[in-house]
């Protein structure tokens, strides 16, 4: 038996309710589900340790804490485990970049240049979990038989 994957599962961290709602509206465009949003680092956190996402959305600069400690949570294994991360801020200094990628981020995107990289991202990943199929074994065939 064929079954399609899970769609891609994403939480985001972003205090702007615009940036938010156009993420919002990309993930489901792209076929994919929002599993929750936190507008703080310790509510991220919190949530994300019950939560197993495949892409995190994180801001560096949010209402309380940081986009960093929320890559610290992903990488040190405690919340979103192997949860790919994707920072999407205007805080685009070297030190910055180079910091979120040593806490485990996948990508950095600078909001104001970048959006529509951001967002092909969000597509391309939607469309490879859409591409992927698991196959189950038919208990009443012989093995190999599939």
């Amino acid at each position: 038996m064929i079954n399609p994957a899970k769609p891609l599962q994403v939480y985001v961290v972003e205090d702007s309710d615009i940036v938010l709602r156009l993420l919002t509206s990309a993930i489901e465009s792209a076929g994919g589900e929002l599993m929750g949003a936190a507008d703080n680092a310790q509510q991220a956190i919190l949530e994300l340790q019950n939560l197993r996402p495949n892409l995190v959305m994180i801001d560096l600069v949010l209402a309380e804490g940081s986009g960093f400690e929320v890559l610290d949570a992903i990488q040190t294994g405690g919340a979103g485990r192997d949860a790919i991360g994707v920072v999407f801020t205007n805080h685009v200094s070297t030190e910055d970049r180079e910091r979120s990628f040593l806490l485990g981020a996948s990508y950095f995107f600078d909001k104001s240049t970048q959006g529509r990289q951001a967002l092909e991202l969000i597509n391309k990943m939607a469309a490879e979990r859409r591409a992927r199929t698991s196959t189950r074994a038919d208990p009443g065939r012989p093995s190999g038989q599939g």
